[in-house]
Order: C-alpha cells, then sequence, then structure tokens
C-alpha cells in the first residue's frame, strides 16, 4: 500500500490515482495488487483490493492503519513537548523517552532512549518528524502504544 499524499501536502496538492479495476479517479490510498501469473501489477482502491484478493478485512485493516499513521504525524508537532534541564525538547511515552536536540554545528537530532537518529536536520521541527518517521517504524503494530494518541 501507498500513501499517495506526501508529508504536510495538503488535499488540493495531492497527486491522486485511478483505480486499474473500476476506473474511480480519486484514490489516495493505493493497493498494489500482484499475482504470480501476472508481469504486472494493479494499482487499486480498498473496495476491488478486496474483491480482487477475497480478503474482506485485510485491505480495511492496513488503509486503516496508513490512515492513522498520517493523522498521527500531523498532530506530532502539536504534542505538549517537554523541556529537560539541558533545554532539548523531549516526550516520555509508554517506557519510551523521545528527545530532539541541537547539535554542535547548528542543526537538529533526535533520540530514541538512547539510539540516536543517522542523521541531523535544518530545523527543530524536521528532527520532531522524522522522529516520528522513525519511532512509528519501530513502533507502529504496537496497539497500547498508539491507541491513547
Amino acid at each position: 500500500m501507498v500513501d499517495l499524499r506526501a508529508d504536510g501536502e495538503s488535499a488540493d496538492e495531492t497527486d491522486y490515482a485511478t483505480c486499474q479495476m473500476c476506473g474511480n479517479e480519486k484514490i489516495r490510498y493505493v493497493h498494489i495488487m500482484e499475482h504470480p501469473d501476472l508481469d504486472e501489477s494493479f494499482d487499486v482502491g480498498c473496495v476491488c483490493a478486496e474483491k480482487m484478493s477475497g480478503d474482506y478485512e485485510g485491505p480495511k485493516r492496513r488503509e486503516a492503519k496508513l490512515r492513522n499513521r498520517a493523522a498521527r504525524r500531523t498532530r506530532w508537532l502539536q504534542r505538549k513537548w517537554r523541556m529537560s534541564a539541558k533545554g532539548n525538547s523531549f516526550l516520555n511515552l509508554e517506557g519510551y523517552n523521545l528527545v530532539v536536540y541541537p547539535t554542535k554545528t547548528g542543526r537538529w537530532g533526535y533520540k530514541i532512549g538512547d539510539r540516536f537518529g543517522p542523521r541531523t536536520y535544518p530545523t527543530n521541527n524536521e528532527a520532531k518528524l522524522a522522529l516520528f518517521d522513525d519511532f512509528w517504524l519501530a513502533t507502529q503494530d504496537d496497539e497500547q502504544l498508539w491507541s491513547r494518541d
């Protein structure tokens, strides 16, 4: 599955797809369907993915997960970030300590527990969003963690 709306992009800027099964012209969440007997894949919407696969729960569940991620990422910067004694922004979520800090070069980095992020970023908010992306990848299957958000 793919979410065609880039992070931070408005609905007007989104380049929607057309379902290759039914022709619906405004699909944001694209299910990529493949079959071992065919060389090409098909980009379809949720309902067509259900019909093509015969699975009437999986496509909805996967699409809901992508929708939830997009909504949570949008709200991430509005969370109540606290300030550490060192002046770093941080969140404590269900035993995870998430920190965004300025580097000596004037850029921004992040930490998840004792693990530092692989890159630095030009702004505090870009580092926070990169932290979200990294943290989501590591914890997206933790229903208890994300159910409170």
